[in-house]
């Protein structure tokens, strides 16, 4: 039987994908996401059958386009260190280009959303494991230090990324009063390139061996900016 459908499937995905990051699984509704692809909700059960099958496809392409990056980045190092670097610089965008999106799987996961769950232990072991190669490496060459391979991963993880989920938290969810007026002092000191940058050497430089950290400096140093009113008040 022929399909009944031309790219219907493909607009429904991208509808979902736009969605996802705002609503989260739990937001997400056949009708919602039909309503947006313009497409007759019948064609959404036709491709996807039900709502979690759906879900699962568009967090797995988004999962599937991150995790490229990060293999990308880890390939690319002249030596353990450099990419281990350069792989949590990806983090640290990622964190805070999709962290809208990152909350809002959080919050799927602490409700037990079924979808959530299975994509997360089907998928975030590959990270875990593809940084702690990385940590290891550093270590086997001498320019990390010895700490066990768990506690250095949550602490870099913690380092680079929970920052933008505070912000995104912060900022745009809750929409802390205080917190809100000092936006634009956290985006240039938390969200920049230059301050994921500053996160990661500060990290590294505290898990470096003392050898390493005398000889080594941050290649990307922020240069000083005169504060602004705001700022001045943090």
């Amino acid at each position: 039987m022929s399909r009944p459908s031309r790219n219907m499937d493909e607009r429904l995905l991208k509808a979902g994908r736009d969605l996802l990051p705002r609503m989260g699984v739990s937001g997400l509704n056949v009708r919602r996401v039909a309503k947006k692809a313009r497409v007759n909700p019948g064609m959404f059960h036709y491709h996807f059958k039900t709502k979690d099958a759906f879900a699962r496809r568009v967090l797995q392409a988004y999962y599937e386009e991150i995790f490229s990056t990060l293999e990308t980045e880890a390939a690319g190092g002249a030596s353990p260190l450099e990419s281990l670097r350069a792989v949590l610089l990806a983090f640290g965008r990622i964190a805070r280009d999709k962290r809208q999106l990152l909350l809002s799987l959080l919050r799927d996961a602490v409700l037990g959303e079924a979808a959530t769950l299975d994509f997360m232990r089907a998928n975030l072991h590959r990270h875990v494991e593809l940084l702690l190669r990385l940590i290891g490496q550093a270590q086997a060459s001498g320019t990390l230090g010895p700490m066990a391979p768990f506690n250095a991963l949550l602490l870099l993880l913690a380092g680079v990324n929970l920052p933008a989920l505070f912000a995104e938290a912060a900022i745009t969810r809750a929409r802390l009063p205080r917190i809100v007026s000092l936006a634009g002092a956290i985006e240039r000191q938390v969200l920049s390139d230059e301050a994921i940058a500053e996160r990661v050497d500060a990290l590294l430089r505290g898990l470096r061996t003392n050898e390493t950290a005398r000889e080594s400096a941050p290649p990307t140093p922020l240069r000083p900016q005169k504060p602004t009113i705001e700022e001045r008040q943090i």
